[in-house]
């Protein structure tokens, strides 16, 4: 009578538990359809305040999100007490029966307590490198927040970014509550009925993919003056410049493509049907197009390493090699595309800066597209090489070439299996050493040679910035009566479309600083209050933009530096670099891990010359949780 009642107090636990998990399922649908399908796309009056139109979508979406999510939680940690109460009530109850039978009722009563597991416990206990990142990170901004002589202003942040400490928080509570969703990518039973909860996950990627790629086409629409949602009426052509698609300003919309566009990139690249590849790859061109076309120099920082990182990680076999040239055939020849039609409809096309044209019209980037092409087509015979090894070891059936062609087209021609995969074999093992001096020969020269590429970037990036030090010294002048006046290699206020003045006003800044706040900073997002609260700043900043108000440093780096002190950007560091490292190792494992590693690495690149705001950060932090929800996953090597 008693394990009756005992499997029918399981059976009600285990129902009211998979109600709990479908609603956490839904409010996670829900929410994540908002974000990456209904956010890109919305707007309000055009552009007219349109960032604070979108962070008004973004906070009201995630307040609900985290507090329905937060419910949830209570319901599960007040049905885990109720539980343990009658399990204790139980056990006290069957002290006074005889020892075989207390024994019993104990295991029943140990089965019947992982009925619900808590919720807490479950939470320490699996917490990862990334989760402790995160958590460090938190910890800075609520030590900076507490420290900070601008509370009121640090709470919500400057007016129009408002990535203060409220922001903040809710970042890694997404993040958290994403991470823990590893039932999106399992088979599980509701009721009777099966069903594969990776549904939700497959329908919210295939929102992002449409939501995204909407969003990038509206982009390169408008950069040829074509306005279907008659966003540009009423506006000049410097105002045309400045903004485009549903997103807004050219920086903000930068940083947006190049935090979401790269999963579209590893489909493309890990695929094996060929629909998903042709629909992968049509992405990816739209997306290659946008970058070219966005405006920002930030933009070509982040495809750069998002290219060196992706690059590197295909040179562990010829497969992804080959891959990866196949996307920078459809990059380069993306780019060259778009300066063609940039040329045959210049009446049209807005006039962009000398970066984005360079990458569009220059003779450079069709060398660079003959060149990946060349490559491309060199790597495949090796490829083949391979997949003929991976048919002569499996003993699959390689159709027929030489007579089995005919004016260009092959006839596929049925031959005995057993004697063909005989014939293949012998001719394997009689030709081993020249297959491993293949593809496995060529793969060790190549990975070589891009170490070399590798190492002589690196010593032209700080030879680069040895030159641009002495050229704004004034030491070549001095020396050798030279001086170099171009943007980009003299570092003076209006290096970097005028960066320079913000960096090197943040920077004394930052060195004027106490000890103390150069450890925890001045605030979340309050380097305008601190800026201006000190006068010979202040009246510096007045004299150098006039009534226009200096709110961020468009560093992240720098900006984090005085909003958080040294402790918090090594934190935030420890998150973006950390992370890189983290999926980058998981993806060795599963490929798909890359979209995740790719979108931190473009994220972390652009924002050398940009900054948190609304249209990039809650992203990155959707895409960390995602992630590491993946990586939590029973089947993690199965995903796809």
């Amino acid at each position: 009578m008693r394990l009756v009642k005992t499997k029918v107090k399981e059976n009600k636990s285990e129902i009211i538990k998979v109600y709990i998990s479908e609603l956490e399922h839904c409010v996670t649908f829900a929410y994540l359809f908002c974000m990456l399908g209904i956010f890109p796309l919305y707007y309000k009056e055009q552009y007219s305040k349109i960032g604070t139109v979108k962070f008004e979508f973004f906070w009201k979406t995630s307040l609900y999100f985290i507090g329905i999510s937060l419910l949830v939680l209570l319901v599960k940690v007040i049905l885990q007490r109720v539980l343990m109460n009658t399990c204790n009530k139980i056990q006290n109850i069957n002290k006074v029966k005889t020892e075989k039978k207390s024994q019993e009722s104990v295991h029943d009563l140990k089965t019947d307590k992982k009925v619900f597991d808590n919720p807490i416990l479950i939470f320490l206990d699996r917490l990862s490198f990334l989760d402790y990142a995160v958590l460090i990170y938190a910890v800075c901004v609520l030590l900076s927040y507490a420290f900070s002589d601008f509370k009121y202003y640090a709470l919500k942040g400057a007016a129009g970014w408002e990535m203060g400490l409220c922001s903040q928080m809710i970042f890694v509570a997404i993040y958290f509550i994403l991470s823990g969703k590893k039932e999106w990518f399992l088979k599980g039973k509701v009721r009777t009925a099966e069903r594969n909860y990776g549904l939700f996950a497959k329908i919210i990627l295939g929102v992002h993919l449409i939501s995204s790629a909407l969003t990038f086409l509206f982009g390169i629409l408008h950069r040829f003056e074509i306005d279907p949602l008659g966003m540009y009426e009423g506006l000049n052509l410097n105002q045309k410049i400045e903004f485009l698609s549903t997103i807004g300003q050219a920086t903000w919309f930068s940083s947006y493509v190049c935090t979401v566009f790269t999963i579209g990139i590893i489909l493309f690249y890990i695929s094996e049907k060929r629909w998903i590849r042709i629909v992968s790859g049509i992405y990816s061109g739209i997306s290659f197009g946008i970058l070219v076309t966005q405006n920002s120099d930030s933009a070509f920082m982040a495809i750069g390493g998002i290219m060196l990182l992706l690059g590197y990680y295909s040179l562990s076999d010829i497969k992804k090699w080959y891959r990866f040239w196949q996307i920078m055939c459809l990059m380069w020849g993306i780019f060259a595309g778009i300066g063609i039609l940039q040329k045959v409809f210049s009446y049209r096309a807005i006039p962009l800066d000398t970066l984005s044209i360079f990458f569009s019209q220059s003779p450079v980037t069709w060398v660079m597209f003959a060149v990946s092409l060349v490559l491309l087509l060199f790597y495949q015979n090796y490829y083949k090489k391979e997949l003929m090894k991976k048919f002569i070891t499996d003993g699959k059936i390689k159709p027929g070439r030489g007579n089995n062609y005919k004016n260009g087209t092959e006839k596929k021609v049925l031959i005995n299996r057993k004697k063909n995969a005989e014939c293949k074999k012998d001719n394997y093992e009689r030709n081993r050493d020249i297959e491993e001096a293949g593809s496995d020969r060529i793969m060790k020269i190549t990975k070589k040679i891009y170490l070399v590429i590798l190492f002589l970037l690196a010593a032209a990036v700080v030879i680069t910035l040895i030159f641009i030090y002495l050229n704004t010294k004034g030491f070549l002048l001095d020396r050798f009566g030279y001086q170099s006046t171009n943007e980009y290699l003299l570092f003076d206020y209006h290096w970097g479309s005028n960066r320079g003045s913000t960096w090197i006003v943040c920077w004394e800044a930052f060195c004027s600083l106490p000890l103390f706040q150069k450890l925890f900073g001045v605030g979340p997002d309050s380097l305008s209050a601190y800026l201006y609260s000190v006068p010979e700043i202040s009246d510096f900043l007045h004299d150098l933009w006039g009534s226009v108000r200096l709110t961020n440093a468009h560093n992240e780096y720098l900006n984090s530096l005085l909003c958080y002190g040294l402790v918090g950007v090594a934190a935030w560091l420890s998150v973006l670099i950390g992370g890189i490292s983290y999926f980058y190792k998981k993806a060795k494992d599963n490929p798909f891990m890359m979209a995740f590693a790719l979108c931190i690495g473009g994220y972390a690149c652009h924002n050398i010359f940009c900054y948190q705001q609304v249209c990039c950060t809650p992203f990155l932090f959707i895409a960390l949780g995602i992630g590491e929800s993946l990586t939590k996953s029973e089947n993690f090597n199965t995903i796809k």
